[in-house]
């Protein structure tokens, strides 16, 4: 499915604005004249924080002090009255009434000079954010260095994201602060597969390229080999009670199992012999399973003509994905075939249940659009709903759906859905260039963006990645 692609939303929402509160009034250090100390709002790395600040001669200047410990740099003051701050890499070094600041031995003139106001420091704070490798404006500053793209996103907790990159020849994984962007590396890796998070949000499960199956303990960055196993691995699902992986077995995807994580034991869940299973969905209780089967075209070729003449023909008819219904625990069951129909079918997810499947149909016409479709585990069709609006994407959150939609010339919507009621409200609206939705299964969500990562906060969309 194609997406439309437009200018990429702000990286964050207009700045607090600065509030004087309970204003401080203090003599200068010459002690010839009173100057108000007020209290202003600032977002430092996204987070509101209180710093005092001062107008001098109509330029607004900031502590030093309280910009020092927002950003989580060490100052210091010398014996001669310099002030030292220390942040990563940088030293700044500066003086009341310098109209310069040493930036590693080297000095940069000031715009305005810095002030001395009851014992503390004052100084622009652009100037002095700049100096300290970060940015600001608007009474915002960042000093995070953002990663560079976003490829996939899963959501960790609340206050966290796992962002993945393409990496010369395999992936990188970092754990990304959804406030400010600060991220670290959790997985160098070639050949691996997507990482996949455990209910409890303690850890991460993925298989490498030989099929082993490894966890990550998210709070210590460690790694465990949990299985030898080598057989292929695609799809990897996690138990509801985090005890087991579920996946689809074999190169062509022919077998469903379950890996105990344990102790690696694997075992089949389904053999029925029927090849190209796809976009395995497990229910709460491990028993119940939603997944495509894809048929092959069947290619015949003339005999009498040279092989390498490549002259085929090859039928696609019939090949358009089908889903299937499988419940582990009812005797002798064998996968029920729920659509039969020649529409394209994406984004498939299985509710908590398994009573019913929801995904998007799509058919082979150019000029339809995507519909949201439920079916029961029965093979029953709801009518579609959302039939006027195009659906880009769907994705399941608990008992809720989320979808992506068409919402104009230059904005796209999302929606929640009730799955028990059908109910459903707009939540967000998110630039026409938005290609992925990202929900964690406490309704946090965020999207992806011309290659960047976008998440919503208190109604606007801030960029954690560039």
């Amino acid at each position: 499915m194609q997406m439309k692609k437009a200018m990429a939303i702000s990286m964050i929402a207009a700045a607090l604005s600065a509030s004087a509160v309970t204003p401080v009034f203090a003599q200068t250090a010459a002690g010839n004249h009173t100057v108000q100390i007020n209290a202003s709002s600032f977002l430092v790395n996204a987070n509101p924080v209180s710093i005092r600040t001062i107008v001098d001669g109509g330029v607004t200047l900031a502590s030093v002090r309280d910009i020092t410990n927002a950003i989580g740099a060490t100052l210091h003051i010398n014996s001669d009255h310099t002030v030292v701050v220390k942040f990563g890499e940088n030293t700044l070094k500066l003086k009341n009434a310098s109209k310069s600041i040493t930036v590693n031995g080297a000095a940069t003139p000031l715009s305005h000079p810095v002030k001395e106001v009851a014992y503390s420091t004052f100084i622009e704070p652009a100037a002095f954010v700049k100096a300290l490798g970060g940015s600001f404006e608007n009474n915002a500053i960042s000093t995070v260095n953002l990663l560079d793209g976003a490829e996939h996103a899963i959501w960790v907790n609340a206050s966290q994201l796992i962002v993945s990159n393409t990496a010369g020849e395999g992936r990188e994984d970092f754990l990304v602060d959804a406030a400010t962007g600060k991220n670290e590396l959790l997985l160098k890796s070639e050949g691996a597969s997507d990482l996949v998070l455990s209910p409890d949000g303690k850890s991460v499960a993925y298989s490498d390229a030989n099929g082993a199956v490894f966890t990550i303990d998210l709070s210590t960055k460690q790694s465990k080999q949990v299985s030898t196993d080598s057989s292929i691995k695609n799809e990897l699902q996690w138990s509801s009670d985090g005890s087991s992986l579920f996946f689809l077995q074999g190169d062509k995807s022919s077998i469903i199992a379950k890996v105990d994580v344990s102790d690696g034991k694997v075992t089949k869940v389904l053999e029925d012999k029927v090849d190209y299973k796809a976009n395995l969905e497990v229910s709460a209780d491990g028993t119940q399973f939603a997944f495509y089967v894809f048929k092959q075209p069947k290619v015949t070729a003339d005999s009498s003509k040279d092989v390498e003449l490549d002259d085929v023909a090859i039928d696609a008819t019939g090949t358009e994905p089908q889903i299937y219904f499988y419940n582990a625990k009812a005797a002798d069951n064998k996968p029920l075939q729920l659509t039969k129909d020649t529409a394209d079918k994406v984004f498939l997810t299985l509710s908590s249940d398994g009573s019913k499947v929801s995904y998007v149909s799509v058919s082979a016409d150019d000029a339809s659009i995507g519909q949201l479709v439920t079916v029961d585990n029965a093979g029953k069709a709801s009518t579609p709903l959302f039939a006027d609006k195009d659906v880009y994407q769907l994705v399941q959150s608990g008992s809720k759906l989320y979808l992506l939609t068409a919402d104009g010339n230059s904005t796209n919507a999302i929606y929640e859905i009730d799955s028990a009621t059908g109910a459903s409200k707009l939540v967000q609206t998110v630039s026409d260039s938005a290609s992925e939705l990202v929900v964690s299964n406490n309704s946090d969500i965020a999207v992806l963006i011309d290659g960047q990562l976008a998440v919503s906060t208190n109604g606007s969309w801030k960029n954690i990645t560039n």
